[in-house]
């Protein structure tokens, strides 16, 4: 009986898909923003977020934003609240850069 290749699974191959190619885990980002502010939930970003740090590795994303990896692990976790101080460098060590747009008149 010949045996079977193990199966990669989805999340695992979205992993190395980000790590081979930054401007699809930016695209990614960029598509879970525009979802949680659509439905109104802030998580599904700290969740496609989380998902882009595991991509590089937790422990290096944690070293390049001067968090601790337990923090940073807390922090995106779906009921994580981050202050904008450690969400600004935890972008920055991703080497991300939020880009804001106009969605109509401002308030007046």
């Amino acid at each position: 009986m010949k045996k079977r290749a193990p199966g990669v699974s989805h999340e695992k191959e979205q992993l190395r898909e980000f790590r081979a190619d930054p401007k699809l885990a930016a695209a990614y980002l960029n598509s879970a923003i525009q979802v949680a502010f659509d439905e109104n939930e802030p998580e599904l970003l700290l969740i496609a977020l989380a998902a882009v740090a595991r991509a590089y590795g937790m422990t290096h994303v944690a070293k390049e934003a001067d968090l601790k990896r337990e923090s940073l692990h807390r922090m995106l976790s779906k009921r994580g609240n981050p202050e904008w101080n450690s969400m600004f460098r935890v972008l920055k060590a991703l080497h991300l850069r939020p880009r804001l747009e106009s969605t109509g008149p401002a308030i007046a």
